[in-house]
């Protein structure tokens, strides 16, 4: 008996001394680890340079602890405020690595590129042409900060399909917070002729299919994507403030030199979703999800076509201010794990 207990004593010891050097050795369980403005800068700064490789190694090494955002600098931001923040009218516009011999700054800057989100139905809709053309053209929000939403992909073996060679952001910038003029934006891109009364985007997405658009060749390369529903929601963290999950169900159709291979006239349909990080930066509030921070953005079609990728990190900031009387939520009724987007692939040959 005495055996026994001097074992139960020297357990129960050893548990405590561990127990107490790995918490003192964690300093986010202890909130003691912290970074710098600048180094949350960076974090929420898209750059080509962090799909570099270091001189020397054939791989990246382990994550940069100052790439993940610890405890101390998390913050939770309330729904309606993201949901304000998406509201309205993004342009789009892509920008390569030099190192991608497919990658011409000039064709790049040709794609009539747009995302229209409407945060109380639910819904959202992107057009990518590369025809020179810019719809959203004269639309600008006030001020020198708006918010932007990022997605940095650098080159990895294993999507689908297997063509990326060089890094690419595909940055989108908030050019209007509401969607009112989203159906002359549609008919200057498009050509089409949409209802003059109130309209959904899930009508104004139903034109375009059903006039045979997408079965024609708009461009030379071209794409356009339907998602609904969009589902944000709150994730509750083991410690720390919560976290953003994203998701939604996307309808894409495309042709031309895009380097996802669209079947004429057939829709690719997929999910798409990821999982957010808040924290404050010197711009403002921002959400990530990179590596270490949330959950890495992954698309995956489920019919009609090959498409499987994550995206290396995904930048949402600055944040608006709350509004005054929020407008209504978006809301899910069916929780996800996670959430986002790679949308139009316009970027091939």
């Amino acid at each position: 008996m005495k055996n026994y207990s001097l074992l139960v004593k020297l357990v129960v010891c050893c548990a405590f001394v561990c127990c107490t050097f790995v918490l003192r050795e964690s300093p986010s369980y202890g909130q003691g680890r912290s970074l710098t403005t600048e180094q949350l800068d960076a974090i929420v700064t898209p750059s080509l340079a962090k799909c570099s490789v270091p001189t020397g190694q054939t791989t990246n090494a382990r994550l940069d602890p100052y790439s993940i955002i610890p405890t101390s600098n998390a913050r939770e931001f309330p729904t309606e405020r993201i949901a304000k923040t998406l509201h309205g009218m993004w342009r789009g516009q892509v920008i390569g690595s030099p190192l991608d011999s497919k990658y011409a700054p000039g064709k790049e800057g040709n794609v009539d590129y747009f995302w229209i989100i409407d945060s109380a139905r639910n819904e959202g809709l992107i057009i990518a042409l590369r025809n020179g053309n810019n719809s959203t053209a004269g639309l600008k929000l006030p001020g020198a900060n708006p918010p932007k939403i990022s997605y940095l992909i650098c080159p990895h073996e294993g999507y689908v399909p297997n063509v990326e060679k060089g890094a690419e952001i595909h940055e989108f910038t908030k050019v209007s917070d509401t969607i009112e003029e989203a159906p002359m934006v549609l008919a200057k891109a498009t050509g089409l002729k949409f209802p003059t009364g109130p309209a959904t985007l899930a009508d104004l997405w139903q034109v375009i299919v059903t006039s045979g658009y997408f079965e024609s060749l708009p461009a030379v390369a071209f794409a356009g994507g339907f998602f609904n529903p969009m589902r944000l929601e709150p994730v509750a963290s083991a410690i720390g403030p919560a976290q953003f999950s994203m998701s939604w169900d996307s309808e894409y159709y495309g042709g031309g030199t895009t380097w996802i291979k669209f079947t004429n006239g057939v829709p690719m349909k997929g999910v798409e979703s990821t999982q957010f990080m808040g924290t404050t930066a010197t711009g403002g509030d921002f959400l990530v999800a990179s590596p270490g921070n949330g959950k890495l953005a992954k698309v995956e079609a489920v019919t009609g076509g090959d498409y499987c990728l994550a995206f290396d990190s995904v930048t949402i900031g600055p944040l608006q201010a709350k509004p005054a009387s929020t407008p209504t939520p978006i809301v899910s009724k069916n929780p996800v794990g996670t959430a986002l987007l790679k949308s139009t692939g316009v970027s091939g040959p």
